[in-house]
């Protein structure tokens, strides 16, 4: 595995086989420190395991949740997309069972974001 800049994209790369790159997009978060000392890393231990002191302005579990499954639904779709894209090429490189593997993946992708679309109706 090789890991690049992307070329003209801004975001690093990570080459898997020669056909297949996957785009890291994860931009810097800036209220995340580069690093943590040990005793920075207890006190976070510490304040996460004390469950009197939620701070005003805390997400909710319900609020968590609803953005980690926006967040999921969004990767599922860009996915679903790339797998469309690459249509019968997809079966160059895989046997048939792979090929039919993938798209019960697929099938069970689609499934999920349907699911996902009723919970919330």
């Amino acid at each position: 595995m090789s890991q690049n800049t992307g070329g003209r994209n801004r975001y690093p790369c990570t080459t898997v086989e020669a056909s297949l790159k996957i785009l890291l997009s994860i931009d810097p978060d800036p209220f995340v420190p580069d690093a943590l000392s040990h005793q920075q890393l207890n006190a976070l231990l510490k304040a996460a395991m004390d469950t009197s002191a939620v701070p005003e302005g805390r997400l909710s579990d319900d609020e968590l949740l609803r953005a980690a499954l926006s967040a999921w639904a969004d990767q599922t779709q860009e996915l679903l997309r790339w797998i469309e894209g690459q249509g019968d090429a997809v079966s160059d490189t895989r046997s048939p069972k792979q090929v039919m593997a993938l798209g019960s993946f697929r099938t069970h992708l689609v499934m999920g974001l349907k699911a996902l679309r009723y919970s919330e109706g």
